[in-house]
Parts: C-alpha cells; sequence; structure tokens
C-alpha cells in the first residue's frame, strides 16, 4: 500500500530542472539518533552530493526546491520542516546552492510516497525561478 503526503507541491514543466537524489533515509538534526546520527547522515549525504554535482557552478538564481520523499522514510520525531533543513544544509555544503534563505529558496515542497517494501530515496528537483523585483 502506497500512501502519499504532498506538502504545497509545485511544478512547471516549461523551466529547467535540475535533479539530485540522495540514498537512504535522510536523517534530520533533531531525531531520536541524536547528533551523531545526524552527523553521519550528513557526511554520508556530503559525499553523495558532492558527486553528483562536481564541475558545476551552485545555483545563484532564487530556485524553488521540490523534495520527494520515497520507500521507508517515517521516523519517529521527524519532521517535514526538519528534513527539509537537513536537505537544504547539506545543499549549501556540497555548492549545490550559494544559501538556503526566502531570497534564494522562495518556494519548498516536501512530499512523502511511503512504501515500506522499498529502500529509502529522496529526489531532490531544484528549478530556478525569475528573481523578486
Amino acid at each position: 500500500m502506497t500512501e502519499s503526503i504532498a506538502y504545497f507541491p509545485v511544478h512547471y514543466a516549461s523551466k529547467r530542472v535540475l535533479v539530485l537524489e540522495l540514498a537512504g533515509p535522510i536523517v534530520p538534526r533533531e531525531s531520536r539518533g541524536g547528533r551523531s546520527g545526524y552527523r553521519r547522515w550528513r557526511s554520508g549525504a556530503l559525499a553523495q552530493l558532492t558527486r553528483q554535482w562536481a564541475d558545476h557552478p551552485p545555483v545563484g538564481k532564487p530556485a524553488e526546491i521540490y523534495i520527494k520523499l520515497s520507500g521507508r522514510h517515517l521516523r519517529g520525531g521527524c519532521d517535514g520542516g526538519g528534513i527539509a533543513r537537513a536537505c537544504l544544509t547539506v545543499m549549501v555544503q556540497a555548492g549545490v546552492l550559494t544559501s538556503d534563505n526566502l531570497i534564494q529558496v522562495p518556494r519548498l515542497s516536501v512530499e512523502l510516497s511511503f512504501n515500506p517494501k522499498k529502500e529509502p530515496m529522496a529526489t531532490i528537483e531544484i528549478t530556478e525561478i525569475a528573481p523578486y523585483s
């Protein structure tokens, strides 16, 4: 059985979309595993994003970020905000984004497609949007 919960999904088919993937469950900073679990996840996620983003400049324009979690991602006490913050922090550290402030990322969506039989995976779509005037 697949349950899908969407938080403010926004899609633009006509714009360029950059796609990154993170294998494994996302571990937010305030998780049951504590800071050491977060640090282990962060170092592994940083290595994955650095390999995928090598030789690309950071996204300097405002961007819409869409994070889709699939597989077994449910963890006790974790919420969409914590997962989004963990992903954005690693994207800045890997050089994908110059910053994760609201001017740089004015639109953010998190979607969970839970399936207990599949391995956890996060797909991150980055769409550059026009800057505010």
